[in-house]
């Protein structure tokens, strides 16, 4: 398997992450911009968006890691160790992700100007 192999391979993978991304940096921005009216629950919100946006990144990563050690002539049972080590990461930072997010939607907002 060479680069010419993989890469349109990744890149599609890569599109199909694109609407996930772009939903994870709306609610970045929109959590930045109304930080004064939704509180601490916007640090969360932040938090949260940012590490899922981290998680897309180690998922791609880790496709483009595993493709590049099937090119290596790495083994499969070596590739397979790998890939679920990524899988463990990404699912916990899943995990933490959802707390956060849920963490903001029961955080404390500030009183609404009269």
């Amino acid at each position: 398997m060479t680069f010419d192999d993989w890469l349109p391979a990744l890149l599609s993978q890569a599109a199909f992450m694109t609407p996930n991304l772009l939903a994870y940096i709306t609610g970045i921005v929109l959590c930045l911009s109304w930080r004064r009216r939704i509180g601490v629950g916007a640090t969360y919100a932040v938090a949260a968006f940012s590490l899922l946006v981290f998680g897309l990144a180690l998922s791609l990563l880790g496709q483009a890691w595993v493709y590049r050690s099937m090119a290596d002539g790495m083994g499969a049972s070596a590739t397979s160790l790998g890939h679920s080590v990524i899988g463990v990461a990404h699912v916990l930072i899943s995990l933490v992700s959802t707390g956060l997010l849920i963490a903001a939607v029961l955080a404390k907002r500030p009183p609404s100007p009269v």
